[in-house]
C-alpha cells in the first residue's frame, strides 16, 4: 500500500524544471520505444504501470525540487571544469565529486544497474527506469555537460526577439522551433479539441519517428560494455560541440533565432536520437536474456509487495 501512495504522489503535476525540455525528453523516449525488442516493451510497461513511456521520462524534471528527492538535483547535469571555446574536455575525477552527490554520468550507472537489478521490488526498478530514461536524455544535451556560466542559465540573449538565456535556448527553444506542437501541420490534427498535451505528445511521436526513419545503423554499434564508460563517453561527445558550435562564437545578448538556431537544428537531431537509440539499447541488453515468463512474474510480486 505505501509503494501505491508514494507512486501516485510522485506523478502529480508538478512544474518542470530545466532539461531538454518535456519535447526532447518524450523524444528520446518515443524514439528508443521504436527500437525495443517485444521484451523490451513488456518489460518497460510492467515496470511502468502502463504509463505512457514520455510522460515517465518526465518524472526526474517533476519531482527534483520537492524535498524528498533534493538529493537528485545534481544527477541532471555534469560540470565539465573547462575553457570554451578555447578548450572543451570532462574530467570524471574533477568535474564528478562524490562529496556534491555524483552527476549525471554517475547516476546512469547507478539507475541502469538498479533497473536490471532482479532483486529489488518492482516499484524501485520502475522509478530507476523513469530517472535512467530521463538522464540518458540530459548526458547528450551540450549544456548538461558544462559549468560556464551555470550551464548558460546566467548567459543572456535573444531568441526570436524575446530575452531569455542560452540554456533554456537549448533545452526547449530550439528543440521546440525545431520540432514542436506549431510545427504539426493542419493534418496531422485528431480534432479541434486535441489539448496542448496531446499536440506535444504527437509532435514528440512524429519527431521520433523522423530520427528513426533516417537511422540506418544497428544498436550494436553502441557502447554497452559499462554504464560509466559509456555515459562518461556520451557526456564529452556533447561537451564537444559546446566548443565546436554552443560557444564557438561570443553569443552574450545575441538574437539566435536565425542562423544560429539553422546550424543548431542538427546537432539537436544527433543528440535527441542518439539518446534515444541508446537508452533503447541499453534497456534491450537488460532484457535480452529475460524470457515473458519472468517479466510476467513482476506483476505477480508487485501485488504481494503492494499488499
Amino acid at each position: 500500500m505505501l509503494f501505491t501512495m508514494l507512486f501516485t504522489f510522485a506523478l502529480l503535476p508538478l512544474p518542470l524544471a530545466s532539461a531538454w525540455g518535456s519535447l526532447g525528453h518524450r523524444t528520446v523516449a518515443y524514439l528508443a520505444s521504436l527500437y525495443f525488442t517485444p521484451e523490451s516493451n513488456v518489460f518497460t510497461n510492467t515496470l511502468l504501470n502502463g504509463q505512457d513511456i514520455s510522460e515517465a521520462a518526465l518524472f526526474p524534471d517533476k519531482v527534483r525540487h520537492m524535498p524528498a528527492f533534493a538529493y537528485t538535483a545534481g544527477w541532471h547535469y555534469i560540470d565539465a571544469q573547462d575553457d570554451p571555446p578555447h578548450q572543451c574536455g570532462i574530467n570524471i575525477t574533477r568535474d564528478c565529486l562524490p562529496k556534491d552527490g555524483g552527476c549525471v554520468v554517475s547516476a546512469i550507472a547507478n539507475h541502469t544497474a538498479r533497473v536490471a537489478n532482479a532483486s529489488l521490488p518492482r516499484f524501485y526498478r520502475g522509478q530507476s527506469l523513469r530517472f535512467m530514461m530521463h538522464f540518458f536524455g540530459d548526458v547528450h544535451q551540450p549544456l548538461h555537460t558544462e559549468s560556464f556560466d551555470r550551464g548558460g542559465n546566467d548567459l543572456p540573449v535573444l531568441f526570436d526577439h524575446h530575452t531569455t538565456n542560452l540554456h533554456s535556448v537549448w533545452d526547449t527553444l530550439i528543440p521546440n522551433k525545431h520540432a514542436g506542437p506549431d510545427t504539426i501541420t493542419q493534418s496531422d490534427s485528431i480534432n479541434s479539441l486535441r489539448s496542448n498535451a496531446d499536440d506535444e505528445l504527437l509532435a514528440a511521436f512524429r519527431w521520433a519517428q523522423r530520427l528513426y526513419a533516417n537511422d540506418t545503423r544497428p544498436l550494436s554499434e553502441e557502447c554497452l560494455s559499462d554504464a560509466a564508460d559509456c555515459s562518461l563517453s556520451w557526456a564529452s561527445e556533447a561537451n564537444a560541440y559546446v566548443c565546436s558550435y554552443v560557444l564557438a562564437h561570443d553569443v552574450h545578448g545575441r538574437e539566435l533565432g536565425g542562423d544560429y538556431f539553422d546550424g543548431a537544428v542538427a546537432i539537436v537531431d544527433d543528440m535527441v536520437g542518439k539518446a534515444g537509440r541508446r537508452l533503447a539499447a541499453w534497456i534491450n541488453a537488460i532484457t535480452e536474456n529475460m524470457s515473458f515468463a519472468e517479466i510476467g512474474e513482476l506483476s505477480v510480486m508487485h501485488v504481494l509487495e503492494t499488499q
